[in-house]
């Protein structure tokens, strides 16, 4: 060479690193609203488990105590315990309440009033039970069992809000 030493140029050029943050920046952007897509779908399928869950116990008590059996169910403390039937609609669905807040069921939904501590109760000091389905937008996953009629149990879980109603999964169960 002729006196002049050439340096060996290494790195990127300001023009490359601003075309790999824009690109980083897009996956990053289409990353969000897959993964929000995904935890929404996830969280309707813990509300549908649920359900099923709670509505084939409920039905397989019901069953039995028709039969006259002795029923096994969990106290609002957690506690197991037993009644005897026959009992009217109403004892026996406050003692599935009771079994339900007492396994510690939750809504996979954030709830925006904490006095909202369970997935079937409207206050938790002591439980207040839900007598209808839960329409509250703010009561996304929680589910209610109450009386339909004189022989009917419903049991209803409030699955998502959207466009201003609430859209329900809804189960009926033949107590006699």
């Amino acid at each position: 060479m002729d006196g002049v030493t050439k340096k060996n140029k290494k790195g990127f050029t300001l023009i490359e690193l601003l075309v790999v943050v824009a690109i980083i920046g897009i996956l990053a952007a289409v990353g969000v609203v897959a993964y929000s897509g995904y935890t929404s779908g996830a969280k309707k399928a813990v509300v549908k488990s649920n359900q099923a869950t709670i509505t084939k116990m409920v039905g397989s008590k019901a069953a039995l105590c028709a039969v006259g059996e002795a029923i096994d169910y969990t106290t609002f403390n957690g506690n197991k315990s037993t009644f005897s039937c026959p009992v009217s609609i109403d004892n026996f669905i406050k003692y599935m309440n009771d079994t339900i807040y007492g396994l510690d069921f939750k809504s996979p939904y954030d709830v925006a009033y904490p006095s909202w501590c369970k997935i079937n109760v409207t206050n938790c000091s002591p439980p207040g039970y839900m007598s209808a389905c839960p329409s509250h937008p703010d009561q996304l996953g929680y589910l209610s069992i109450f009386k339909h009629n004189n022989t009917t149990i419903k049991v209803c879980s409030n699955l998502e809000y959207t466009s201003g109603k609430t859209v329900y999964i809804e189960n009926l169960i033949s107590f006699e």
